[in-house]
């Protein structure tokens, strides 16, 4: 039976999660903000990271373009951000379908005349827990087709957009996986290996080009997918917490905090790096 690191890295460091509880909206922006005028497009933002992310940038101004498949939650999310005073604009997409990665950036820049930011964050965990020689390609093909081939059709379409206009900012989500092995979970933890090594190889790339690509390594995060897999395997968040120097379980909207640094001027001295978001476990 898979350890709770295992079991943690399996479902709480994927990205894709459904809707945060309401009340995550906040109040209506300031009429400026951090990054007001800037132009935000994420993938993978119809709840859990994505979600907070793409509120956090509205609440500062930004104008937010996002996609995701479920086209319900997509235009829930971007009428409370509408609603809270925001800019957003949804857009179905999936990520593993290289014309509709082309057509969401050129919608997006058809809609708000350029991008500055993208936060390519859509992703899948593993469909099951197994041991290397248990899993099929099929289960690796999945995986790989949205949490690398969807990064790299991301940045290939973003990259260009960015080049045309002088700069940007890329970040990617990774994972603790990103970092560590574990054991039963190999089509995602390869994944996400791989979605930090193209960060890396990204990031030196355009760096010259006044393109900054960086990642970020989200642990163990409360989300719908956490409750579930908690429960599956007969776990509190109190017992998951365990295995974090912090002790307790971090919030989507501290994550698009990360990621708003990472996109801010404040990290300007990184470049192709996949920053430690776990509370502390990759510290040990």
């Amino acid at each position: 039976m898979p350890t709770r690191r295992q079991m943690l890295t399996a479902g709480a460091g994927a990205v894709a999660a459904t809707a945060l509880t309401a009340g995550t909206a906040g109040a209506a922006p300031p009429a400026r903000g951090r990054f007001a005028g800037e132009v935000v497009l994420i993938t993978g933002a119809t709840s859990g990271i994505g979600e907070a992310t793409a509120r956090a940038f509205a609440r500062e101004g930004a104008k937010v373009f996002f996609c995701g498949r479920r086209e319900q939650l997509g235009n829930q999310v971007a009428t409370s951000i509408r609603a809270a005073g925001g800019d957003a604009t949804y857009r179905r997409a999936d990520v593993r379908d290289e014309s509709q990665v082309r057509d969401l950036v050129d919608a997006c820049v058809r809609r708000y005349g350029r991008l500055d930011i993208a936060v390519n964050n859509a992703g899948i965990e593993s469909p099951r827990a197994a041991r290397l020689h248990e899993q099929t390609l099929a289960d690796m093909a999945a995986v790989w087709q949205t949490n690398v081939a969807g990064v790299f059709l991301a940045m290939k379409y973003e990259l260009p957009r960015m080049l045309a206009q002088g700069g940007g900012v890329i970040v990617n989500t990774a994972s603790l996986s990103a970092e560590v092995g574990f054991t039963t979970i190999a089509p995602y933890n390869a994944s996400k290996h791989s979605v930090a090594s193209l960060t890396k190889v990204a990031g030196l790339e355009y760096a010259a080009d006044n393109i900054r690509v960086n990642a970020f390594a989200p642990g163990a995060v409360d989300t719908p997918m956490l409750r579930r897999a908690a429960e599956a395997f007969g776990l509190t968040y109190e017992q998951i917490a365990q295995d974090y120097p912090i002790k307790r379980i971090v919030r989507a909207e501290e994550m698009a905090a990360v990621v708003m640094f990472l996109a801010s001027a404040d990290s300007s001295a990184l470049v192709g790096q996949d920053l430690d978001a776990t509370g502390g476990y990759l510290a040990g």
